[in-house]
């Protein structure tokens, strides 16, 4: 019979003692979900409370920051009211299931009071640089603030304290209704918290697959800043903007270089042809 277990590394008593928020990220598009909460962790000085064990999660390890790590971690600030959830190693499509109701039933036990997902959405080539992100939410936005929302999106903070931990912020137009799916471990975790009747909130920006996209994952914490509630729980993301736009202009030098590499072949191509 298979087993999915979590195993406490830390003390984490603290946690059940606050209404904490879990925020999850895997690898994706641009992994920008993995880079995203990677920045959170370090930029909120947090510590390993915990990891998942399972038979379908892939064996291995990862090596990272000049230790071995488990691949399933979950992490706390010494606040506790903080959890993040990192996954970097693939998890079977048929124990997905079992994987994520062991997540639920840790959540709850520890007093999770609302999940949010930081994921990417494939595009072709390299993003707009005028990308935004989508925000969903399994709750409707109360009416008042999706007809008083600010220039950015963002409900006022005057009426932020309505909300929980997270505000709902309205997408485009507020009145339109948009019918999606969201696959994978992501989109697993997101119907694991409507099974168990726990909040969550999906953000998701385009990214390209296959490139690391730290530009990308800088837009995600952003869009967490302007959600959360919490002023010390707000993320700087200046360093990850940094490398994005280091990383942007390395791929548009090498994108331009394949091009005159293509262009300078046609040439000699229609020279050998015609000559």
């Amino acid at each position: 019979m298979s087993s999915t277990t979590i195993r406490t590394i830390s003390d984490i008593k603290k946690l059940q003692k606050n209404k904490s928020i879990l925020i999850a990220g895997f690898p994706g598009p641009g992994l920008v979900g993995s880079i995203s909460t990677s920045y959170i962790i370090e930029k909120m000085n947090m510590h390993q409370i915990a990891c998942v064990e399972s038979e379908y999660i892939s064996p291995g390890v990862i090596y990272v920051d000049g230790k071995l790590r488990h691949p399933f971690r979950l992490y706390a600030n010494e606040e506790g009211n903080v959890c993040v959830i990192v996954c970097e190693a693939p998890i079977m499509i048929n124990g997905i299931h079992s994987v994520l109701n062991t997540v639920m039933d840790w959540a709850i036990k520890n007093a999770i009071q609302e999940v949010l997902v930081l994921d990417g959405i494939a595009v072709q080539g390299i993003p707009r640089s005028d990308r935004q992100t989508i925000i969903l939410g399994s709750t409707e936005m109360d009416e008042t603030i999706k007809n008083s929302n600010n220039e950015n999106g963002s409900p006022s903070s005057k009426q932020a304290h309505r909300l929980s931990n997270f505000n709902r912020v309205a997408i485009e137009d507020s009145s339109k209704r948009y019918t999606t799916f969201i696959g994978g471990i992501a989109g697993g975790l997101l119907s694991a918290c409507l099974s168990y009747q726990i909040p969550c909130t999906a953000i998701l920006v385009p990214s390209s697959t296959g490139i690391p996209d730290p530009e990308g994952a800088a837009i995600l914490i952003e869009s967490y800043n302007d959600i959360i509630k919490n002023e010390n729980l707000k993320i700087n993301s200046t360093q990850l903007r940094e490398q994005g736009q280091i990383l942007k202009k390395q791929l548009e030098q090498i994108i331009k270089s394949e091009q005159q590499q293509r262009d300078q072949g046609s040439m000699t191509d229609q020279g050998l042809m015609y000559g």
